[in-house]
Parts: structure tokens; C-alpha cells; sequence
């Protein structure tokens, strides 16, 4: 528009005549102030425009941003669901193991006294008849030793009687 009004007052001869420079000086700074407001006017309106636009932009991009987060969150809230019931689940079944060991200690306890009392009887089956069998023989020793110092007697009373018997009297 500056360009315009320049090339105007250029072409006019007539008013170079009653100007001056400082009138002309004058007038394209009032034409350039007037274009530079202009200007900054449409930049400003522009500036605006865009503003709300990238405004409205943000907003959208910020809504369609939350709804994602909310549906993460959403997820994440399920997943931590399941993985509740997958502990009790788990918890669960440790427990009934648990409760299995419990029962197969307990039968192994038992099996394991039952095996002592099994060794005892056969220790008591064995070794009860030959504790028996060797007091027999150390008492079958000792008649055995009784009766042959019983006899060794029975042979020296013989022997005084018959020496007592054949000394005259």
C-alpha cells in the first residue's frame, strides 16, 4: 500500500511542486505508521486465529489424550483384578499343598514309628530265644559242672566209705 501511494505521489508532478521533503517525509511516515498498524492489526488477528485453533487443537489432543490415559488406567485396574485372584488362586492352592505335605508327614511319622516297633518285634523274635537259649546253656554249664563236682564228691565219699569199711574197727 506504501508502494502504491509512493508511485502515486510520484506520478503527480504537480504536487511535488507545493511539497517539501519534510511534507513528503511526513506523509510516508504517516503512510508507513498507518501500513505498519495495518499490519500488526491483521498479524494480531492472525496471531489470534491460530491461537484458538491451536488452542482448540490442544484441547481436542488433550481429551483424546485423557480418555487414553483413563483407558490405561482402566486396563491397569484390571490387570491388578487379576492378579488379585491369581495370588488367592495361588494362595489357595499353596494352601491345599501345604495341607498335602502336612498329611504325608504326618503318614511318614507314623510309618517311620510303625518301622521302629517292626524292628524292635523282629529284634525281640530274635534275640528273646537266644537270650533263653543261652541262660539255658549257662545253667546246663552249671549243673554240668555241679554234677561232675557232685560225682567227684560221690567218687571220694565212695572212696572213704570203702576205706573206712576195710579198716578194722
Amino acid at each position: 500500500k506504501a508502494i502504491i501511494i509512493l508511485s502515486l505521489l510520484l506520478l503527480t508532478t504537480s504536487a511535488f511542486g507545493q511539497l517539501t521533503k519534510e511534507d513528503l517525509r511526513a506523509i510516508v511516515r504517516e503512510e508507513v505508521t498507518a501500513s505498519e498498524k495495518r499490519t500488526k492489526e491483521n498479524i494480531d488477528l492472525k496471531i489470534e486465529a491460530l491461537d484458538k485453533s491451536l488452542n482448540a487443537r490442544i484441547n481436542e489432543l488433550d481429551k483424546s489424550l485423557n480418555a487414553r490415559i483413563d483407558a490405561v488406567h482402566t486396563r491397569i485396574d484390571a490387570v491388578h483384578t487379576r492378579i488379585d485372584a491369581l495370588e488367592k488362586s495361588v494362595d489357595s492352592r499353596f494352601d491345599a499343598v501345604n495341607g498335602r505335605f502336612d498329611a504325608v508327614d504326618k503318614s511318614l511319622d507314623r510309618m517311620w514309628w510303625l518301622m521302629i516297633g517292626f524292628i524292635g518285634l523282629i529284634t525281640a523274635a530274635i534275640a528273646v530265644p537266644q537270650i533263653i537259649m543261652a541262660y539255658r546253656e549257662r545253667g546246663k554249664k552249671e549243673m554240668e559242672t555241679r554234677q561232675e563236682a557232685l560225682q567227684t564228691e560221690i567218687q571220694q565219699l565212695r572212696e572213704r566209705l570203702a576205706a573206712l569199711e576195710n579198716t578194722p574197727s
